[in-house]
């Protein structure tokens, strides 16, 4: 492709912006520069606000994306792979397991801790001598050109680019200095993060338990361990952070199912955040485009936040390569037409799914499982179900 004369910026160094950043130099940008706040080194300590104790479960679709960019050996190295996703809910009828061996695939994705995925991201970043690391710096003012944006940095350097990218969180001060405005929904739900000590072997099997206060999910890590992502009320959140360990371990054992999980040890450092969901108003505007958690947040339920980024991030990758102006406004269009009904798909679906298995009334409780009896009755079902949770059906 012909080199072009200003560089793609990306504003924020979390995971979208670093996986941004080796997508495009794939498809062969020369110019690409990172800026981020905070200090961009793999010493020991959070590398971004996005690298804490939380975990990522990542889909095949996503795997097949770290694959495409020669680092899917090395993020294995401290990852675990879910060979069995078993959903249920607690006291009603059904309950479904989709295998990878049913799907033809290795894995139906893994989970990583976020100081691992952040490590390895960020080495091959700093490794790629055409990604222009500035950090600690940030843009503090963006003014849009006829072809491009000017920035200025904290640091008072100004660059002229020819696409500016935003991936600066949900709470994007450069999504507004393009002006886009940004919607957010409280889901009223917390979430108790922590990883969980097994005595025995979790054979690769992600657990997701219904319950009436929220969803309980139980996901494979590497080292003899669970990570535990639990949602409900806040106030009910708060208890369970404040139970000692055996009594938190109790309660998840009873209410997981014994029989199902593998028996608990330690509990690790416990972590409460809101569950708020963010939608931007607009991802493109010209040369000026919204991604990961800038451009939206949706609910934990199924893992699919980052997933569904990386899908993005791919196609967006694509498109601003095969472009001679990667920031014009036909080639963004193209970009979000072609995303638009997959972001609406899992937004939707993670936001009505919890609320679903709340059901309690009447003949709509155990009507609302019948769909977790089907895909244990119908393999093309589950199949189907499968390849969307994979990241591998989009539409």
């Amino acid at each position: 492709m012909t080199q072009n004369a200003k560089p793609i910026l990306i504003a924020g160094g979390g995971m979208a912006g670093l996986l941004f950043a080796l997508l495009l130099r794939q498809q062969g940008h020369h110019q690409v520069v990172l800026v981020e706040p905070m200090a961009m080194t793999l010493a020991e300590g959070p590398l971004s606000p996005s690298f804490d104790a939380r975990s990522t479960a990542l889909s095949a679709g996503t795997l097949s994306i770290f694959a495409r960019l020669g680092l899917y050996e090395t993020l294995l190295e401290d990852a675990a792979a879910i060979k069995t996703v078993e959903v249920s809910r607690k006291g009603r009828l059904g309950i479904t397991r989709m295998r990878a061996e049913e799907e033809g695939v290795p894995a139906l994705g893994a989970v990583v801790e976020n100081r691992w995925l952040g490590q390895v991201l960020l080495s091959a970043v700093l490794q790629d001598t055409g990604i222009r690391v500035l950090a600690p710096n940030k843009v503090v003012a963006a003014k849009r050109l006829v072809e491009g944006y000017q920035v200025e940095l904290e640091d008072g350097d100004t660059l002229e680019v020819s696409l500016l990218v935003a991936a600066d969180g949900a709470q994007s001060s450069l999504r507004q200095s393009m002006g886009i405005s940004a919607q957010y929904e409280d889901t009223g739900t917390f979430a108790l993060v922590a990883n969980v000590e097994i005595l025995e072997s979790h054979h690769n099997v992600a657990w997701e338990r219904f319950l009436p206060t929220g969803p309980l999910a139980l996901l494979p890590l590497s080292q003899q361990r669970l990570a535990l992502i639990w949602m409900g009320p806040k106030d009910y959140i708060d208890e369970l952070k404040a139970l000692p360990d055996a009594a938190l371990v109790e309660q998840i054992t009873t209410l997981a199912g014994e029989d199902r999980i593998p028996p608990l040890g330690r509990v690790g450092g416990r972590i409460t955040h809101p569950l708020i969901a963010t939608k931007a108003v607009a991802q493109v505007v010209p040369y000026g485009v919204v991604v990961g958690n800038a451009a939206h947040t949706v609910h934990p339920v199924g893992g699919q936040g980052f997933n569904l980024t990386a899908r993005d991030l791919s196609l967006l990758a694509e498109e601003v390569g095969d472009a001679q102006k990667p920031g014009e406004l036909q080639v963004l269009e193209r970009y979000i037409q072609a995303r638009e009904k997959d972001q609406a798909m899992i937004r939707h679906a993670t936001k009505w799914l919890p609320d679903l298995f709340r059901v309690e009334f009447g003949p709509f409780a155990h009507t609302r499982q019948l769909g977790l009896v089907a895909l244990d009755l119908w393999p093309s079902l589950r199949t189907a179900f499968a390849q969307r949770a994979m990241g591998v059906r989009h539409v």
